[in-house]
């Protein structure tokens, strides 16, 4: 299992040092290989993805702070 934004910043890396700012990469993560576009500045990926936690706020919580 990974996480979105590691998973975006290692493909912007990968691209940066392959000289280009957009493009598509494959980015292999424990969850699955997740396939990361990056084009004028905005970041899509497309891949497998799971719940790992599920939680619940109390409503009085948000009266509270």
């Amino acid at each position: 299992r990974s996480c979105g934004t590691g998973t975006v910043a290692a493909a912007a890396a990968a691209l940066r040092h392959d000289g280009r700012g957009d493009g598509t990469v494959v980015v292999r993560v424990p969850g699955g290989d997740i396939v990361v576009t990056l084009e004028a500045g905005r970041a899509s990926l497309r891949g497998p993805s799971v719940i790992v936690a599920a939680g619940r706020i109390d409503d009085e919580w948000w009266t509270e702070q």
